[in-house]
């Protein structure tokens, strides 16, 4: 269905998806008669280990010591991260990244005040790539979910065209649904709905975005993708077209690599 993001929800690993920007280069497109037959279900281990949250936590005791926390702030944030730390000892990867986002919140709402921006910048970049880290540790079954229905892709398709897809189509899942909103969120447009690929082995970012700069120039998003930047774990590209009623209608592949294969969140989208 399509996800309508109001100024409510808050930002998730934001820094993440904004590193880097600009135009790839053209290089060999890659055919769809490349696709596997069939889907490879993921094993991920579950993430169990709580080194990274354990870092976050003496990062708030050394700030608080070097005076960069003030006014019992840490209070707060060690009792959110020592949750954090059970749910992610339990496997409770997704309630885990969650509470992150929690974290996040309550850094940004003492930034300047009780936190400096220094540290709360340092404590919200160390908290976004955690959050990746128990997003990305979800095992992907590509087998539970709900499909997309098509007429909720073309309500936010507008009179545009998808580009013809790359890999093997899967069902939406939680931790992609999560991963598609901290994208559109960096990017900066308020509706949207995507679709979920695994990609054949050993495609690299630059095989898959040379194959989609030719299916979407043949579908009319144009030759070149507006801006190509690196998140946790992969990389995205972006398209835009203005029409002439003022709608910006938009076209993402974020590309996601891990141990057990590489996936694509086709995400259409307009503001």
């Amino acid at each position: 269905m399509i996800k309508k993001i109001t100024t409510l929800l808050a930002m998730l690993m934001l820094t993440i998806f904004m590193t880097s920007c600009g135009s790839a280069g053209t290089s060999t497109a890659i055919s769809p008669s490349e696709t596997p037959s069939s889907m490879a279900t993921s094993t991920a281990e579950p993430v169990t280990s709580t080194g990274t949250v354990d870092e976050l936590i003496a990062m708030v005791n050394n700030f608080v010591a070097s005076g960069e926390i003030t006014g019992n702030a840490e209070n707060g944030l060690l009792a959110k991260l020592e949750t954090i730390k059970q749910k992610a000892l339990n496997g409770q990867l997704d309630p885990a990244a969650n509470e992150m986002n929690a974290f996040i919140n309550q850094v940004e709402a003492q930034a300047g005040k009780k936190i400096s921006a220094a540290a709360a910048t340092a404590l919200i970049a160390k908290a976004q790539v955690v959050a990746a880290a128990f997003l990305a540790g979800i095992p992907v079954t590509g087998t539970e979910g709900t499909v997309v229905a098509a007429t909720a892709t073309a309500s936010v398709l507008g009179d545009m065209s998808k580009p013809t897809p790359l890999g093997d189509k899967l069902v939406h899942q939680a931790q992609w649904d999560a991963l598609a909103l901290q994208v559109v969120q960096s990017v900066g447009f308020t509706t949207f709905d995507y679709d979920l690929y695994q990609l054949p082995v050993n495609t690299t970012w630059e095989d898959t975005l040379a194959f989609y700069k030719t299916e979407a120039a043949l579908a009319g998003w144009g030759d070149a993708p507006n801006q190509t930047n690196e998140m946790a774990f992969g990389h995205y590209a972006v398209w835009s077209v203005t029409g002439s009623d003022g709608t910006t209608n938009y076209f993402i592949v974020a590309q996601v690599d891990t141990s057990d294969g590489s996936y694509t969140l086709n995400i259409f989208g307009n503001k």
